[in-house]
């Protein structure tokens, strides 16, 4: 880096301020595709859409599924994941265009770094954590949960250790969850084209449980349990969205591997893509059979799809046997979900090292495994801590705002890239990030509106300036159009997910906002400690200078 001081020692003032200038906060980075070529371009279409599939199929079908049926939505939980998976291809598209144009290992941290600048990158980098390594612990959670049920498959009492010590609604002491993880971190820390081949496999067997469940859980629906169908209204349905949301991280992963695919301007957009419709047809057919197999107020959160075999032994004895198959293919199935969000986080630490805004020990890449392997160490630390001590519950919601959050910072970083040249300049007095923050704001309140069930003259007065933003948008013209992928009609469709991301976002819990404010406060003591001083763009401002 430049010193800040002449030959004569005399200190160099204008380049000392330059790091501090608010300015300094939305500078953007200039990418250049050389950064990722040290990681080893192993991985195929095959391979990122089984990262993406294990990812996603096992953390929605097995973990979350019983809390919104049961909390949440009831049997609309169907409901919540259709529209759930509205927002995530709205986001998919997004997610593609940007994979497809800036192929790099940081997923949104990058995608936003480019695109809005060095702090919203650095928040988006900063609160995926909620995303990746706060989902591997949720998962071992919901492991621990299907573990607990051979005791119970075979008659015997399940030891306390197995089920936890209870403290109250959001400690829960859960010794055997973190096991999966420190499994899961051996795996990953031997090189990601042999963890590639142990997903492809774990996947199988996932796919094998999920239709073994649909199947043979069809024969014992009882259509009764489906009426209610709205429990508890559509309010619910949109609540039961934000408590699920978590399950759609699995294509969002896939863009974490960018650096470590054979064609990534062809196969990721397919990848995220395939995995998102995959994705969503099992979990509406999964989420159909268990509400009508048992009904919603008796749906276990911890193990749904096993319990729901258990429940029914009473009048078939010998369904135990079925039980005792999907608790062995969950348990298999949570394994690769913990693997592939293991996965992601080391790659976006490691991106943000590069970058020089986070620590440079997370960029060391091991030469014999090429694997950022001091960052696969710390999230699998750092997860297990987590799955030690907090419930399902807490972790899920957590999950769901920081994906949240990623997804609508990428939906609003397409409308700002295509509105600006090649040099980050955009030609009008009210610029595109001003409007879209704007936009957010109402979307805030309109759903705020919304889940408090406000008067609709309210909600109409929170819409009607939305609209008029996308309007405004819409009639500038587009100097930037990329010509790899391209998300489809821009910029309504990316301003429509940031409507429906923030929607789904004012539908959490307030607990969760405050767990996400001060996660992000320490994010921006780390920042404005570290991270702006040691800024990669730093040495560009300087040089200029200079």
């Amino acid at each position: 880096m430049a010193s800040y001081y002449s030959e004569d020692k005399t200190p160099l003032i204008r380049e000392r301020k330059s790091v501090y200038k608010i300015s300094s906060l939305t500078r953007k980075y200039p990418y250049d595709l050389s950064k990722d070529e040290e990681l080893d371009k192993c991985l195929t279409i095959f391979d990122i859409i089984s990262y993406g599939v294990g990812s996603t199929v096992g953390a929605g079908v097995f973990v979350s599924i019983g809390v919104a049926i049961k909390t949440a939505a009831g049997p609309g939980t169907l409901l919540s994941f259709l529209f759930s998976a509205i927002a995530c291809l709205i986001s998919a598209f997004c997610y593609s265009e940007f994979a497809a144009k800036i192929p790099l290992s940081g997923s949104a941290y990058t995608f936003a770094y480019v695109a809005l600048g060095e702090f919203a990158g650095w928040f988006i980098g900063w609160n995926l954590t909620l995303e990746y390594a706060i989902s591997a612990s949720a998962v071992a959670r919901g492991w621990s949960g299907y573990f607990s049920n051979f005791f119970t498959v075979f008659n015997t009492t399940t030891p306390e250790f197995v089920l936890g010590y209870g403290v109250d609604s959001v400690f829960n002491i859960q010794p055997l969850a973190p096991v999966i993880i420190i499994i899961c971190t051996v795996i990953l820390a031997f090189g990601v084209k042999d963890s590639a081949r142990f997903n492809m496999a774990i996947t199988s067997l996932n796919m094998i449980t999920i239709f073994f469940f649909i199947i043979f859980g069809s024969f014992f629906i009882d259509t009764s349990n489906w009426s209610p169908f709205l429990p508890f209204g559509f309010n619910g349905v949109f609540q039961g969205c934000s408590k699920i949301f978590f399950s759609y991280v699995g294509f969002d992963s896939v863009t974490t591997l960018s650096g470590e695919v054979k064609n990534p301007k062809r196969d990721l957009p397919l990848g995220i893509v395939i995995t998102l419709i995959i994705a969503t047809v099992l979990y509406c057919l999964v989420s159909l059979i268990l509400s009508g197999m048992v009904n919603y107020k008796d749906v276990s959160e911890n193990s749904p799809l096993s319990d729901a075999f258990l429940s029914l032994t009473s009048k078939h004895p010998k369904l135990k046997w079925a039980a005792f198959a999907i608790v062995l293919g969950t348990l298999t199935s949570l394994t690769a979900s913990t693997l592939c969000s293991l996965l992601g986080q080391p790659r976006i630490y490691m991106q943000m090292a590069k970058d020089g805004l986070f620590f440079s020990k997370f960029k060391e890449v091991n030469k014999k495994t090429q694997v950022p392997l001091f960052g696969t160490i710390f999230t699998g630390v750092f997860a297990s801590v987590l799955a030690l001590v907090l419930s399902i519950e807490s972790l899920s919601n957590m999950i769901s705002i920081g994906t949240l959050l990623a997804f609508t910072v990428v939906c609003a970083g397409i409308v700002v890239m295509r509105l600006r040249d090649e040099n980050g300049n955009e030609n009008h007095v009210i610029k595109s990030p001003l409007l879209l923050l704007i936009m957010f704001i109402f979307a805030c309140l309109f759903g705020w509106a919304s889940s408090r069930s406000w008067k609709y003259y309210y909600q109409i007065a929170f819409a009607a300036p939305m609209l008029i933003i996308i309007i405004m948008l819409s009639v500038r013209k587009q100097v930037n159009v990329p010509d790899t992928f391209k998300c489809p009609l821009s910029p309504v469709l990316p301003c429509l997910g940031v409507i429906v991301n923030t929607y789904i976002i004012m539908h959490l819990d307030v607990d969760s906002f405050y767990r996400v404010f001060v996660w992000t406060a320490i994010g921006c003591i780390i920042y404005l400690g570290y991270g702006i001083r040691n800024s990669k763009l730093n040495e560009l401002e300087q040089d200029s200078i200079n």
